[in-house]
């Protein structure tokens, strides 16, 4: 294997070599694989991960996590036209979320997924990524990201139904939240740490209807995030995004403002990850 070296990048024999099958193999360090603001961090015995990628057999997800290492929680609203998550069967694989044609609030026309409260910023280095797309673009509040809580249905944080401000009903959360309540349509990056909310920015990125986006989140162990959409960094680095020792669960979520359609709300992946206790 050829050295190579640049002004940024040094490589060599003792750190990187061609193993007996022509594989690759990292002797020291980390390897960091991705474009920029989408890395991931290779290293099995640094970072407790998780990448979901929904693959396996058609099934639908329920309100009970079953005793399965890596499971996934499913809610609906009481409105009884929401379904719950399902893993759609294919390459890849994808699970969707139908959400109920009820306008009303995340309890009656909502639905959920998310998992344990398995992840804390002051773990080090935690990092939430999925990869969504929703039906359409009217009508509608969805969020994206990380959240305390799994005892109940809950919308994270949503329009106030007043200008450009927020409710956040999570007392911690982090994420991006669209609601087509704001005067402004766009990716809301928003926070709060021990129901402080941090201040609420504007990302002046709209979504496209069906169409897949990259959600990323990078939080440091004091609980300052830095959000990025499709590889790029967005707004600035939020101080008080959560509280740094509060556990969280990745979550996505949404309900409807309409009552003549079923939105659905489709996750080709989610990936969380933080260095390992």
């Amino acid at each position: 294997m050829a050295i190579t070296q640049t002004s940024t990048v040094h490589t060599s024999s003792d750190h990187i070599c061609q193993g007996p099958n022509h594989e690759l193999i990292i002797n020291r360090g980390d390897l960091v694989l991705g474009p920029t603001g989408g890395q991931h961090m290779i290293s099995p015995a640094r970072y407790a991960r998780i990448f979901e990628d929904f693959d396996g057999a058609a099934v639908a997800l329920s309100a009970t996590i079953p005793a399965t290492p890596g499971a996934w929680r499913s809610r609906k609203g009481s409105d009884g036209q929401g379904v719950d998550w399902t893993v759609s069967a294919g390459n890849g694989g994808v699970a969707i979320g139908t959400i109920g044609d009820t306008t009303a609030t995340m309890a009656v026309s909502g639905v959920q997924l998310d998992q344990g409260l398995n992840w804390k910023a002051n773990m080090g280095e935690l990092v939430f990524e999925a990869r969504v797309k929703m039906s359409q673009i009217t009508l509608i509040s969805v969020f994206i990201g990380l959240t305390d809580q799994v005892a109940a249905l809950e919308m994270p944080a949503n329009s106030a139904a007043s200008a450009n401000t927020i409710t956040t009903n999570a007392d911690d959360v982090v994420g991006f939240m669209f609601d087509t309540s704001m005067t402004a349509d766009t990716w809301w990056l928003v926070g709060s740490a021990n129901t402080v909310d941090a201040t609420a920015q504007n990302s002046v990125l709209a979504p496209v209807a069906d169409t897949y986006a990259v959600f990323r989140i990078e939080i440091g162990s004091t609980g300052i995030a830095t959000f990025y959409y499709n590889g790029a960094a967005v707004g600035t680095a939020m101080t008080g995004a959560v509280t740094a020792t509060v556990a969280l669960t990745p979550v996505i979520a949404g309900f409807n403002r309409d009552t003549s359609n079923t939105p659905t709300l489709t996750c080709d992946y989610v990936m969380v990850q933080a260095v390992r206790g």
